[in-house]
């Protein structure tokens, strides 16, 4: 055995041996930096639709009490849905929802059924996702929040305009609403202080301060919000852990409600009859009359 093992020593010694083990290790080497670049580059060219899950999803049909809306983006059209069962002269307060990852609104449409009479819920569906067209972006998903607000203003003068964002959807919901006194809530759902943030504890190794473009500062954007704040929290959620919606609450800059839904999670927090009780317990608490400007 002794001489087994000198011999093996020996022969690891040779130069030949050592080269060819240094090839190997430098090959391998250069693989797995070979992977990492190509995975990044793919992120850069391609974190868009990757971080807003755009693809097309199965038509969902919804009832007579829902109007169309569009507008024309480069690529196509964006799409979507107003609810207004009791139509236009008696609608009062309009949730205009801004949805999470790969959502298709329509879907969660469906749930309307808890809003009492005189409320309505307009939203849109990202481009690329759905039944809407485009290239999505942090820059286009605000242009779009900001196009449907005017649209619905014009629409309804007489309703009281309250964002509801989720997930994803609060970084739009927050940059829609900073600066702008003419909406009389915002509520957030499962918010986050930044997306990049969120999404570095997924991706460690991967250089997301270099390469992430989309990062929805919600931190911050909110400095500008004057809106009346409702933040719901999930009871159970792993995709945004609640010391980052916590920084974001705690750095608000006016006093804001926090709830937590009973039995919920971050995924089924939108299908839960008590998160819509919520939803419209602090939009009627939410008296704001300068936000029923035309």
């Amino acid at each position: 055995m002794a001489g087994a093992g000198r011999r093996l020593r020996q022969a690891l010694g040779r130069p030949e041996v050592q080269s060819q083990a240094f090839r190997l290790a430098l090959y391998s080497s250069a693989a797995t930096v070979g992977s990492f670049a190509a995975y990044w580059t793919l992120l850069a060219l391609r974190q868009g639709p990757m971080l807003f899950n755009a693809r097309k999803l199965p038509v969902v049909h919804l009832s007579d009490a829902f109007s169309t809306y569009s507008h024309v983006v480069p690529g196509g059209m964006v799409r979507g849905y107003v609810y207004h069962p009791q139509g236009e002269e008696a609608l009062q307060d309009l949730f205009v929802y801004f949805a999470g990852r790969g959502e298709d609104v329509r879907a969660t449409a469906q749930a309307l059924h808890w809003l009492p009479e005189g409320f309505g819920f307009a939203a849109v569906n990202y481009r690329g996702v759905a039944d809407s067209e485009g290239h999505p972006s942090e820059i286009a998903s605000v242009q779009d929040a900001r196009r449907l607000a005017s649209h619905l203003r014009k629409a309804f003068p007489n309703a009281r305009l309250h964002i509801v964002g989720r997930s994803l959807g609060t970084g739009v919901a927050i940059q829609l609403a900073a600066g702008q006194q003419q909406f009389a809530s915002l509520q957030l759902v499962t918010p986050y202080d930044s997306l990049l943030e969120v999404v570095k504890l997924r991706f460690p190794l991967v250089p997301l301060s270099l390469l992430m473009r989309h990062r929805f500062n919600s931190l911050e954007h909110s400095k500008e919000v004057a809106a009346k704040t409702q933040v719901l929290l999930a009871e159970q959620d792993v995709v945004v852990p609640h010391e980052h919606s916590q920084r974001l609450i705690d750095a608000w800059p006016t006093p804001v409600s926090v709830e937590t839904i009973p039995s919920s999670d971050h995924h089924n927090i939108m299908k839960l009859e008590e998160t819509w009780l919520r939803l419209v317990d602090f939009a009627l608490g939410a008296v704001i009359p300068a936000s029923r400007a035309a």
